[in-house]
């Protein structure tokens, strides 16, 4: 491959990010899977803390010692011993968890399909074998971050740990991620294409936890934020976990050509053209005909105008924010919250304010911000590709 076919591969790759708004996909997967791992951790640990007890805050601590900094720390560790609100925790908890993961899975679905512009629509089964397969990857991939990325650089008598770790968790998560761009596409691929967008979710996820990494080390030696910080920037991750993803998504369908629907074919099958000239009278009889249907068939411009306003401030008024939703949504944050506050005690009632609230009018905002600043790191870009433009 030389370096025409490298920037014009780049060219495609950033035209077809553009073209399918894969920051706005990516905020869509990390809303969910957000909202999907707080209600699991919720689970978990009010299992784990009822039967195990301190073992489990001792556990949890140790492991999440170079993503967390002390302040959320020492509020886990008092959240884990709370006993009180438990057994709400966990019911909450399974509901909502039902409900992010199934929209989760769909997430995922609707980025795949956007990406590769398929108009099919997977059975029941099908999704259902998606999600199962996601839940899959997930939850590997979870451990493989947890013990390849903070564990093993800790282990003595590993040579070269600081190296090793981070190929391992590579090579881990290309096997981990594999299945995903197997699985979801709406068409046929091989494994073998497959493999270049495993490779580069695998090598983002790297990138991301290595950058998480320093970002715990750095605000724990200036003891900055706390329980809200850290929900934020877990946030953020995960929003970059979703670029990275669809990213690999649009590798994949750009190197096997499946980034626009195929065109008809054109070209006359061969000995066609090996029969006797067309008769000239025909043809122009054959016109005439045509330029009578072209005309009887063309309407009015004045009528085409007012048609094409009606449509379009029709357009205008569907997107714009109707009815009760938007009111109910901000009535549910409020009614969950001073119920969390009225039912629950400590900790758990903080962790639920910030569920609610990040689930709410807060997760909005803090995507809109996000979005916004993405927006202006692409304007050198853009800008660079106006001139070109002009030049051409």
């Amino acid at each position: 491959m030389n370096r025409a076919t490298v920037a014009a591969f780049g060219r495609a790759v950033v035209a077809e990010w553009r073209a399918q708004n894969v920051t706005f996909m990516a905020a869509s997967l990390a809303y969910y899977a957000f909202i999907s791992l707080i209600p699991l951790s919720l689970v978990a640990l009010a299992v784990g803390t009822t039967v195990f007890g301190e073992e489990v805050a001792e556990f949890v601590v140790v492991t999440t010692q170079n993503v967390l900094t002390p302040v959320g720390q020492d509020d886990l560790v008092a959240t884990l011993l709370a006993r009180e609100g438990r057994m709400e925790a966990f019911s909450l908890g399974t509901l909502v968890l039902l409900w992010s993961g199934l929209k989760l899975f769909r997430s995922v679905d609707i980025a795949f399909e956007r990406v590769y512009r398929s108009q099919r629509r997977p059975s029941l089964v099908r999704r259902l074998f998606d999600a199962l397969t996601v839940l899959a990857v997930i939850a590997t991939a979870a451990f493989a971050v947890v013990l390849l990325g903070g564990l093993l650089p800790s282990l003595p008598g590993i040579p070269l740990a600081s190296v090793v770790a981070p190929l391992g968790l590579t090579l881990a998560l290309v096997v981990v991620f594999l299945p995903i761009y197997y699985v979801f596409p709406p068409t046929e691929l091989s494994v073998r294409e497959a493999v270049p967008g495993a490779v580069v979710a695998a090598v983002g996820w790297t990138l991301l936890t290595a950058l998480f990494r320093v970002y715990a080390l750095a605000s724990g030696r200036f003891e900055l934020y706390g329980l809200l910080g850290g929900a934020l920037v877990l946030l953020t991750w995960l929003y970059g976990a979703g670029i990275v993803i669809i990213l690999g998504a649009v590798v994949n369908a750009v190197l096997s050509g499946r980034t626009s629907d195929d065109a008809e074919e054109t070209e006359s099958p061969p000995g066609d053209d090996d029969g006797p000239a067309p008769d000239i009278t025909s043809l122009e009889r054959d016109l005439r005909a045509l330029e009578s249907d072209v005309d009887a068939r063309t309407v009015d411009k004045s009528a085409l105008e007012r048609e094409l306003k009606r449509y379009v401030r029709g357009r205008l008024r569907r997107g714009h924010a109707r009815g009760w939703g938007p009111y109910l949504v901000l009535l549910y944050g409020t009614a969950m919250t001073l119920g969390a506050f009225y039912y629950l005690r400590g900790g758990w009632a903080i962790l639920a304010m910030v569920v609610l609230w990040l689930s709410t009018l807060g997760l909005y905002v803090l995507m809109l911000l996000v979005g916004v600043s993405f927006n202006a790191l692409g304007l050198p870009g853009r800008a660079v590709q106006w001139v070109r433009d002009r030049r051409t």
